[in-house]
């Protein structure tokens, strides 16, 4: 087996008798509305030989996993192995490019893809979050890919005994895929502290995610991105000391607590696994993380004309975009009363430039509705008026949040995960899924810790997501008990998410 990086979350998995790419992203206009871009960038490997494998593996539906630019150049009966999701999104994707020949598969089901070569999934417990690790089986070794999927200890242990025992390689995520807190009206200082908080989250996880797997080798992975217009230029300061870090400062961290089998791979860099040995690609010979500020600046200037082209395809409207605002969020808010009762509040959409205004969507019983005034809002959105177009006709809320072109604001600062679930999903079957998931979740079997000199039973399971907290809870100072599959913390003697909004934990003090 060997392994070669194809850049950001892009592998070639080559055996004897296959070659398989997982999550390829190689778009010369980036992602997400163009403000994603590879770092550094993977263009000297669009070759026609990449375009011939076996099969693609493709994780999850974000943009810097599915690139509708590079399905759309593969032969149409080229085979796609996904996971099977509640939600249609990412086989819509996929069908959008040309590709005819997409395999959903349930978890832990392995699939043959040739001779002595297969591939299984394995999902995020809660269907809220579509992640899923991608895990290869070839040549009598065995690849771990957990890209952007954060899975409990119990599921990569799991792993580790349904293929042998022994996970030869383990990709897995080094930089966040996220917005908060660099588009939030923080100060300075608080985005700061809450970026280094989410930072030093990613990677404890990381550290853990490795002592569980105890893989023969870790390749931290999948980012950071950089971003080239200069609208953006800001975010690259997230790589140094925020929520993107780039590889060089994962492993030199992980080193740090004496996590040291680990290993980077640069576009077109080649891992033997079976020699465990490293081909670098030369082109990166002059290369270095050091130098992030002049790279990204020269690359910024090689891509202004892709960056100025996509964005003239998303002029402003010329009409009010009133009506059909209003028209989406009356369907979104007729598509389940659970998340309408979950989100409970009214939220603020901000839509500058020609044919925009200041809107609100009301969730709270008794005042549904959309409204052409905002009022007094407890979340709130601003972003400019070219964007919503897209967005009412079918660009995935998520797509556009992790485009970080909008300003977001929140009173009280608690992060309500139903907002966010009913604006990516859109969808009713999905929107039953996790509706039917938390209301299943067992509140029954407790546990018992200590914290501050008291003694408390607990619900073993996260009432959250359902992730088990005698596996990843973590006492805090004040009596608070922190969940650090999704970083929820409770009070643990009210029960109540002190910065999410979720059920209460049943925290009885004894």
């Amino acid at each position: 087996m060997k392994v070669t990086s194809l850049g950001h979350a892009g592998l070639k998995v080559e055996t004897n008798n296959a070659t398989v790419l997982i999550d390829p992203w190689l778009s010369p206009e980036g992602t997400f509305l163009g403000s994603w871009f590879q770092y550094p960038s993977n263009q000297h490997l669009i070759t026609p030989s990449l375009l011939q494998p076996t099969a693609i593996a493709l994780s999850h539906e974000h943009l810097d996993h599915v690139d509708p630019w590079f399905l759309a150049q593969l032969p149409p009966d080229t085979p796609v192995i996904i996971p099977c999701y509640p939600s249609p999104i990412l086989k819509k994707k996929i069908a959008s490019t040309g590709l005819k020949n997409i395999i959903e598969i349930p978890q832990w089901q392995p699939v043959q893809l040739a001779e002595g070569i297969s591939v299984f999934f394995v999902t995020e417990d809660s269907p809220m979050n579509h992640d899923a690790a991608v895990v290869i089986v070839g040549d009598g070794k065995t690849l771990l890919n957990l890209n952007d999927a954060r899975l409990s200890l119990a599921q990569l242990c799991s792993i580790r005994t349904k293929v042998g025992g022994v996970i030869d390689v383990l990709t897995l995520q080094g930089a966040g895929a996220s917005w908060y807190p660099v588009c939030y009206e923080y100060s300075q200082e608080r985005k700061q502290e809450l970026s280094d908080r989410k930072r030093m989250a990613k990677f404890s996880y990381l550290e853990r995610a490795i002592a569980s797997v105890k893989p023969v080798t870790a390749i931290p992975f999948a980012g950071p991105p950089c971003f080239l217009d200069p609208e953006l230029a800001w975010a690259n300061s997230e790589i140094e000391n925020g929520i993107f870090p780039d590889q060089q400062q994962v492993v030199n961290w992980l080193h740090h607590q004496g996590v040291n089998n680990t290993m980077i791979l640069l576009p077109g860099d080649v891992f033997d696994v079976m020699q465990q040995s490293k081909q670098p690609d030369p082109f990166w010979a002059d290369f270095s993380f050091s130098d992030r500020d002049s790279y990204i600046k020269n690359y910024s200037q090689q891509k202004a004309t892709h960056i100025a082209a996509f964005k003239a395809r998303y002029p402003e409207p010329t009409e009010s975009l009133w009506k059909p605002f209003r028209e989406y969020f009356q369907g979104l808010l007729a598509m389940n009363s659970y998340f309408n009762h979950k989100i409970d509040m009214r939220v603020g959409f901000d839509i500058t430039g020609a044919g925009g205004g200041k809107w609100a969507v009301d969730f709270r019983p008794g005042y549904e509705g959309v409204y052409n005034e905002i009022g007094e809002c407890s979340y709130g959105y601003r972003f400019a008026s070219r964007w919503l177009p897209a967005l009412l006709h079918g660009l995935p809320w998520e797509d556009f949040f992790l485009s970080l072109r909008f300003v977001a604001w929140r009173d009280p600062d608690i992060y309500n995960d139903h907002l966010l679930g009913l604006l990516k999903f859109a969808c009713p079957q999905s929107l039953q899924a996790v509706e039917d998931y938390e209301n299943s979740m067992d509140s029954q079997e407790q546990i018992t810790i200590h914290s501050e000199g008291q003694t408390y039973k607990i619900q073993r399971y996260c009432p959250h997501a359902g992730v088990d907290l005698q596996e990843v809870g973590e006492i805090l100072p004040g009596g608070i008990l922190r969940c650090l599959s999704h970083h929820y913390e409770f009070d643990l003697e009210t029960g109540k998410c002190l910065n999410g909004k979720c059920k209460l934990l049943d925290s009885t003090r004894i």
